[in-house]
């Protein structure tokens, strides 16, 4: 839901501008790939965006854009997105950190930051260190589930099943290669 509202929202104003934008989806199973294109006039710009989970659930997934730095020089930073209804906290509080545990028992630790949005929702999104994206994505595509654990316990478990799929819809659309991810 965040990364679908943030495209969304940058869609919006650059299509007020004069651009062009123009929307896609694709289901790969459990996974949904997003690809905004949007023609400034000067440029192509895409946006990628890939997510399981959402409808009242967190999301685990990332955003990329043709214009970021990419694979194989900078991997994209995986993130649990938590979102709460007006009123109410996230599980996840800012500072705390959280464990993805693969099936394969492998495991990585990303830090939560948690706050509000211009609207006084609260939300909540995790961030690995940048030198473990690549080994996070990695471990997303040979595996099939992964459970996040919070300092509560489980805050929720994704399905990793249209992973690979997605991963190389995104990879395709917005300019990058798979190796290094998927080999």
């Amino acid at each position: 839901m965040i990364f679908r509202r943030a495209v969304l929202a940058g869609a919006l104003v650059l299509g007020a501008t004069g651009a062009q934008a123009k929307d896609q989806y694709y289901d790969y199973k459990d996974w949904t790939v997003l690809v905004v294109t949007v023609d400034t006039g000067e440029d192509l710009r895409i946006t990628c965006s890939m997510w399981t989970g959402g409808d009242g659930e967190p999301t685990v997934g990332f955003t990329i854009s043709n214009g970021d730095a990419l694979p194989p020089d900078v991997f994209p930073n995986v993130q649990l997105n938590e979102r709460a209804i007006r009123g109410h906290a996230t599980v996840l509080k800012n500072g705390e950190t959280v464990n993805f545990i693969f099936d394969d028992g492998d495991s990585a630790t990303a830090t939560v930051h948690a706050d509000f949005d211009q609207e006084g929702f609260a939300y909540a999104q995790t961030d690995f260190p940048f030198e473990d994206n690549q080994r996070v994505l990695q471990a997303m595509q040979r595996n099939g589930q992964i459970d996040i654990v919070g300092p509560s316990g489980l805050v929720y478990s994704a399905s990793l099943s249209g992973f690979t799929a997605s991963y190389r819809k995104v990879a395709e659309q917005c300019g990058f290669p798979v190796s290094g991810v998927i080999d």
